[in-house]
């Protein structure tokens, strides 16, 4: 695998639940980082994650990477936050794509909440691929760092598959009729 170069800042270090030779979970470090969207080799990496895990299932990466790219935010829009999880524990400026295990959108807003915009773990750790999953709390870790660093409730439009995995951490749907709209409340 050919390393991209990569200057995302490390954000936090954080452990994760790996899956040893014997079938035994054990904590392995790994690193939250931020994507610098003005810097072409944090979009390529950004492009080659979304590309690797579209060959195996599709998801949302690749509305991250076409948000990374698009030409400014929306008006309501503070700051945007392109966070991806790692494996990788060193030398950000030569990342491998394929240690990349989750990427999020998460945006700082005028309105009253913040918003969860975009979440997808390597479709290859998820659920359904419970018998051959490698690490376990990707999600859960980027959500958790997520709520660290806002001071405001944490809006999310979820999938349907994905209602039951932002209920285990803390959102609540908004109305009965339209689950998927959920919200963190701090």
């Amino acid at each position: 695998m050919t390393p991209i170069n990569f200057t995302a800042n490390y954000l936090k270090t954080i452990y994760l639940p790996k899956q040893n030779a014997n079938g035994i979970y054990k904590p392995c470090e790994a690193s939250i980082v931020e994507f610098d969207t003005t810097d072409i080799n944090d979009i390529k990496a950004i492009a080659k994650t979304a590309s690797d895990w579209e060959n195996i299932a599709p998801g949302f990466a690749f509305e991250i990477y076409n948000d990374a790219i698009k030409d400014r935010p929306f008006p309501d829009i503070i700051k945007e936050h392109y966070l991806g999880l790692t494996t990788q524990n060193y030398d950000y400026k030569n990342i491998i794509p394929n240690k990349i295990q989750g990427l999020a959108l998460f945006s700082e807003t005028i309105n009253p909440q913040n918003e969860l915009n975009w979440l997808q773990v390597n479709p290859e750790t998820n659920t359904k691929n419970s018998h051959n999953r490698k690490y376990k709390k990707i999600g859960t870790e980027i959500v958790n760092y997520i709520k660290e660093i806002t001071d405001k409730p944490i809006f999310v439009q979820s999938d349907n598959k994905a209602i039951e995995f932002y209920v285990k951490n803390d959102f609540k749907p908004i109305d009965k009729k339209h689950k998927a709209l959920m919200c963190w409340w701090g």
